[in-house]
């Protein structure tokens, strides 16, 4: 055996507790090693020292008090049902209680259950919107959006020959810029013409257009000539 498991059950030993086989190996050790021997005789030494100290007797009433204490605990154990055992009972009866009141209607809730899903798979492709092509997605119901249009405009008249502009106006029917559709831009060199052109923009009265009622940026084409001032949206 090791020395550290000798040193270990060397109380054990002194006190004639191991058993016989785990007694003959800690002997053979001790025969043979040195440091460990004399381990057992300071053992043995502390327990004769032990043993030649008188005995004390307690007093009277102090094992009458220890009597008393001790039956009282008894009682109170006694009295008193063990928490564990208890609550187990407890929970047993209950999920047995609501094992009895559940089961008449475990079939029919699952079939209810199961009826739902059958039902809901079968209506829910309806829900699903429509696919749409793209004609129709460029077409946006006339009550939900609005296009921008021409109140009013100014004193001036125009000066130039007809002229069409594509003119864009912000939510707030402010006019932000305006070009001249398929490329008809050689007015755009004249300066009297395009001045008259921008003194008639600044003074049209534009209200902006609508997407499900709310005021959005957008364009108008104006037709300008000599006699009057054709709108289309």
């Amino acid at each position: 055996m090791e020395c550290y498991k000798v040193k270990r059950v060397l109380p054990g030993y002194c006190d004639d507790a191991l058993p016989p086989g785990q007694s003959q190996n800690v002997r053979s050790h001790l025969a043979n090693c040195p440091q460990c021997a004399a381990e057992f005789q300071r053992y043995q030494r502390t327990r004769s020292a032990l043993r030649a100290l008188p005995s004390l007797a307690p007093p009277e009433y102090l094992l009458t008090s220890l009597r008393v204490l001790a039956s009282r605990e008894r009682a109170r154990r006694l009295l008193t049902p063990k928490l564990p055992s208890f609550a187990a009972a407890w929970l047993t009866r209950i999920r047995r209680e609501a094992s009895d009141m559940m089961r008449p209607f475990a079939l029919p809730m699952a079939g209810g259950l199961a009826s739902a899903i059958i039902l809901f798979a079968l209506v829910a492709p309806s829900f699903t919107a429509p696919a749409r092509s793209k004609a129709q997605v460029a077409d946006v119901p006339t009550v939900l959006s609005t296009v921008a249009t021409l109140r009013g405009m100014g004193p001036f008249a125009f000066t130039g020959d007809n002229i069409t502009l594509d003119v864009s106006v912000d939510s707030r029917g402010i006019i932000t810029g305006y070009s001249s559709p398929n490329g008809q831009q050689e007015w755009l060199n004249d300066p009297e013409v395009r001045r008259s052109v921008e003194n008639a923009l600044l003074f049209f009265a534009i209200s902006p257009g609508t997407t499900f009622g709310r005021p959005v940026s957008g364009t108008i084409r104006i037709m300008l000539t000599r006699s009057l001032i054709d709108v289309k949206g």
